[in-house]
């Protein structure tokens, strides 16, 4: 245990002070003593405390009531409620709120000693919260993976997005769904929308969900005390818990199992939860924004999403189209993927040659903006500096999309008298002439096309 505590006593009764103050004390503890719950409510705005011992019956504020009170001025600090024998129900709906732990009168010494161990401890694991909230907020206002930290394009696909986006966040929705194929950016329209809300302060978690292994998704998402389960060696926040203030953005949510799918719907309809384990009803004021690759309408007709948890979330849907779909949208992502890349290791690029342009323009990206991003740094890995150019980029089959330049018409000239030897070789066998030329068969028949040979 912490060799120093400073501790707030709140309690009507003497007595209470008395033993208990002499006790704390005498283990080289600071104990300050209010009689009241507006005199610990004042004494809190001015002092900090390491957890208060709270009685529930007082004249005035109550116990039950500073419960509500405290953390709005000390969140971090665990409060232990004092109660006599015959209010357990008391107890219990303290627990409830948020109390860390209870102790009964009169009260036992060793359960004391226990009871100040199990809130250093909370205390420690809150404070921990709190750092890797402010950590991942960092993390997230700095880019530091260079994608995009607003939902960048000229089209007119990208502009009702954003639009969209700040319809949600005008309206302040608390449920939101972004559709779109993997690699659109519903994850960076998600992140806009946190920035964009009036919680912005709060942490911005992101979960992938089909990456939690079923018989550990309770415990991921909501956390799990101490000897809940074999490996439970202590108590743990989850995923809404680390929310609380800000945005949980559920990627893939039509990947979870139906089970999961109800204790999901019950947090998101009570925005309360225990964690695994736990009595203690813990409330979260967040945002869930949730994202599926997959229409959920038609999981929901075969029978493996929950119809009510559709509903729940398909308050404010937000669709984001492929890149495909948006062509004047590819060279605004791949500049600014570009120049991300380029601030992050101090190097100085020149653009993208008209050839670069050209086949980045003809290229379908299957992986959407999350290709393009990836296939931009690969290019900017490769050229190092000056201008990027076509030998640069590596597309899934470079030499399908880009067009020949005029300059290189002598080259388009032999290319296709090669390809007509060695379909004369084949006897026209397309198969067979892929396999004499050295490339696949795709890319063959576009070039049959491109030229023009039937």
């Amino acid at each position: 245990m912490k060799d120093l505590l400073h501790i707030l006593l709140v309690d009507d009764e003497e007595v209470v002070h008395q033993t208990l103050s002499d006790y704390l004390h005498d283990l080289g503890h600071v104990v300050e003593g209010v009689r009241d719950g507006y005199s610990a409510l004042q004494i809190l705005k001015d002092n900090y405390f390491d957890l208060a011992l709270v009685d529930i019956r007082m004249p005035g504020i109550d116990g039950i009531s500073l419960l509500d009170k405290i953390p709005e001025i000390r969140p971090e600090m665990p409060i232990v409620i004092i109660t006599g024998h015959g209010s357990m129900e008391s107890a219990i709906q303290a627990l409830r709120l948020g109390a860390a732990d209870f102790l009964t009168k009169p009260i036992k010494l060793l359960e004391l000693d226990a009871v100040l161990e199990k809130c250093v401890n909370l205390y420690t694991l809150r404070r921990e919260k709190s750092v890797l909230q402010q950590t991942i907020k960092k993390i997230q206002y700095g880019d530091i993976d260079g994608g995009a930290t607003h939902f960048i394009g000229v089209s007119a696909s990208a502009i009702k997005v954003r639009k969209q986006i700040e319809e949600a966040v005008d309206a302040g929705c608390e449920t939101i769904l972004i559709t779109g194929e993997t690699g659109v950016g519903k994850e960076v329209a998600a992140s806009e929308i946190h920035n964009k809300a009036s919680n912005a302060h709060g942490p911005f978690i992101p979960v992938c969900c089909p990456a939690l292994p079923e018989t550990l998704l309770e415990s991921a998402m909501f956390g799990h005390v101490r000897g809940a389960f074999t490996g439970a060696h202590e108590d743990r926040a989850g995923y809404f818990e680390m929310a609380d203030g800000g945005t949980l953005f559920l990627d893939d949510i039509g990947d979870l199992s139906l089970s999961a799918q109800a204790s999901i719907l019950r947090v998101m309809e009570a925005r309360t939860f225990r964690r695994v384990g736990g009595l203690k009803e813990i409330k979260v004021a967040l945002r869930v924004v949730a994202a599926t690759n997959i229409p959920l309408e038609n999981l929901v007709r075969e029978g493996r999403f929950r119809r009510d948890l559709f509903y729940r979330l398909n308050v404010y849907t937000i669709h984001i189209p492929p890149i495909r779909e948006r062509k004047e949208d590819i060279m605004p992502l791949a500049e600014h993927f570009l120049n991300s890349y380029a601030s992050m290791r101090n190097l100085h690029f020149q653009g993208f040659s008209d050839s670069a342009r050209n086949a980045l323009m003809n290229y379908d990206y299957p992986g959407n903006a999350r290709e393009l991003r990836n296939m931009i740094e690969l290019a900017a890995i490769q050229c190092r500096s000056g201008m990027i150019l076509p030998e640069h980029i590596r597309l899934q089959n470079l030499l399908d999309v880009i067009p020949i330049s005029p300059a290189e018409d002598h080259d388009k000239g032999t290319e296709k008298s090669r390809i007509l030897k060695a379909l004369e070789d084949a006897r026209w066998n397309r198969r067979l002439a892929a396999q004499k030329l050295d490339m696949p068969y795709s890319t063959l028949r576009y070039k049959l096309k491109n030229f023009g040979i039937t």
